[in-house]
């Protein structure tokens, strides 16, 4: 397992646009530059080991899932409950058709 600069920074643009947040607000609420968020984002710029633990406290995920992209025990679960909601909704559309 190899840190990615350029795939750390893709998970973090990624967690920011799931969340709703723009480069603006996102930078405004960890008291950061947006340039630097953005640099972040590219993957031209690493993050201090600071800011990578108020990143994961603000998004509510792992340091392993933003530094490496691996998934929790607790994330996996959420993501088969969510995969399991999605079948049972579609087999219901399905069972209408």
């Amino acid at each position: 397992m190899l840190y990615s600069l350029e795939e750390c920074g893709r998970r973090i643009a990624k967690l920011r646009i799931q969340n709703n947040y723009t480069q603006e607000r996102l930078s405004a609420a960890l008291n950061l530059d947006r340039t630097h968020l953005s640099k972040i984002e590219a993957g031209t710029r690493s993050c201090s080991i600071d800011l990578l633990i108020q990143l994961s406290a603000f998004f509510d995920v792992s340091l392993d899932y933003i530094v490496f992209g691996k998934y929790t025990h607790h994330q996996t679960e959420e993501l088969s409950e969510q995969l399991e909601d999605v079948i049972s909704k579609l087999n219901r559309i399905r069972e209408k058709l």
